[in-house]
């Protein structure tokens, strides 16, 4: 197997790829590929020209400084590889190409200069939509032959920069060009121009990539030298313990997944993966970090709400879920930071619980269950304090041992608030509505 490895997708056919290098050519990278080439493939150089986005995580940048770090040379260009290496040429990643060299100069932000819509792997990645740095650079390159004036690719342009990403073609702007104030001379110039040319700058320095591989010495490349101490945080060890995978295990995986979001109750469930890749992103942006005692507190709520007795029916319940140690820790960490990051965000979570009942079809119960409870003090529940707390805990879920923590996440500033609100759970359930 080379030690050369390379992801591709849309920018370039893989074929047409092959002709200029002999790296291994892989699917657009996601979460945990890049270090799943080093780990397990022995990858000495990688090549990051696509990656996908929108249907799965992106591959995190950890990944890159991980590689770096373990000597492994990274390339990066034209499209998601342009965007990274921008970000991380500072730590040795090597940016290569136009559309590298306008990001890393800050003259391109955005990423849907590069983003595009494709077909499936079956269908080979092939895009169904032109990226806007190849519409930019078609544009540029007409005015300057003389196809089009300065005012007019200005105008279509704007219009490209306007239109959904998916939506974007040269066809789609020559349709609108008219609209826009294009004169018929030019418009015609600038097809000619763009059928005989045929601009694409993301192709183009997706083969300045695999040529740059070639001439930094292919598979006898000297390994990449790092600046940097690399420091595996929780983040990155719960990111290892989901995402890496073997040739054997992952169609399998794959398959789960898939069912698992197609079977009954698998809206609920994306819709917690989402909220789980939102708060591990969010958190290794901020470099948030959580502790033994949190994860703790993760792990003892998690087995009241399973109904586990004591730590050991913990214990087997983690394994009969597939988890060894790394796994296990993996989900307590991800439980504890979803802890952390809902204490900070609650009077954000507050403020959606209304929308979210109305997507569930589930404001008018609530009310109704408010309304019948009426306006209640704790007292009124006839318990002490201690006693309305374990009620609450043995009937509908544990608060935690940091009941401070609890409320925060709750965003109330006092037991009694809690205490009330509590109450009226109690009378709304007490009526046959509430039950």
């Amino acid at each position: 197997m080379s030690g050369l490895v390379v992801f591709l997708g849309p920018t370039l056919p893989s074929a047409e790829a092959s002709l200029h290098t002999t790296a291994n050519i892989l699917p657009p990278a996601r979460l945990g590929d890049v270090y799943d080439a080093v780990t397990r493939q022995g990858a000495r150089a990688i090549g990051l020209i696509d990656g996908l986005f929108n249907s799965v995580p992106a591959v995190w940048h950890k990944e890159i400084l991980f590689a770096l770090s373990r000597g492994v040379r990274v390339f990066g260009a034209a499209s998601m590889g342009a965007l990274r290496a921008a970000e991380l040429h500072a730590f040795g990643m090597e940016g290569v190409g136009a559309v590298f060299e306008a990001f890393a100069r800050g003259e391109l932000t955005d990423d849907d200069e590069v983003t595009v819509a494709h077909a499936p792997a079956e269908a080979g990645f092939r895009p169904l939509s032109e990226a806007l740095v190849n519409l930019r650079h078609g544009l540029d390159m007409a005015e300057k032959a003389g196809s089009i004036s300065a005012a007019a690719a200005g105008r279509l342009l704007a219009h490209a920069k306007a239109t959904f990403y998916a939506d974007r073609s040269w066809p789609a702007l020559f349709r609108a060009a008219p609209g826009l104030g294009v004169g018929e001379d030019e418009l015609a110039g600038l097809r000619a121009f763009v059928g005989r040319v045929r601009p694409n700058r993301k192709r183009d320095d997706a083969i300045a990539l695999l040529r740059a591989m070639t001439d930094a010495g292919g598979e006898a490349m000297p390994p990449h030298v790092a600046s940097f101490e690399f420091e595996a945080t929780s983040f990155w060890e719960a990111m290892i313990a989901t995402t890496s995978r073997t040739e054997a295990t992952a169609p399998r995986d794959e398959a789960l997944a898939l069912h698992a979001l197609l079977s009954p109750g698998g809206e609920e469930r994306g819709r917690g993966a989402l909220l789980l890749a939102l708060a591990l992103a969010e958190a290794e942006r901020r470099g948030i970090e959580v502790d033994g005692a949190a994860m703790s507190a993760a792990a003892e709520r998690i087995r009241r709400a399973l109904g586990l007795r004591d730590k050991l029916a913990m214990s087997t319940w983690l394994k009969e879920q597939g988890l060894d140690l790394p796994g296990s820790q993996a989900l307590l960490r991800a439980e504890a930071i979803v802890d952390a990051l809902g204490r900070e965000q609650a009077l954000a979570v507050r403020s959606l619980v209304t929308l979210e009942l109305q997507r569930r079809g589930e404001l008018g119960r609530a009310r109704a269950e408010l309304a019948a409870a009426g306006d209640v003090a704790w007292s009124d529940s006839g318990l002490s304090r201690e006693a309305l707390l374990q009620w609450y805990e043995r009937e509908v879920r544990w608060l935690g041992a940091d009941l401070p923590a609890a409320l925060r996440t709750l965003g109330l500033g006092t037991l009694d608030q809690l205490l009330t609100a509590i109450a009226r759970v109690k009378a709304a359930m007490a009526t046959p509505r509430g039950r």
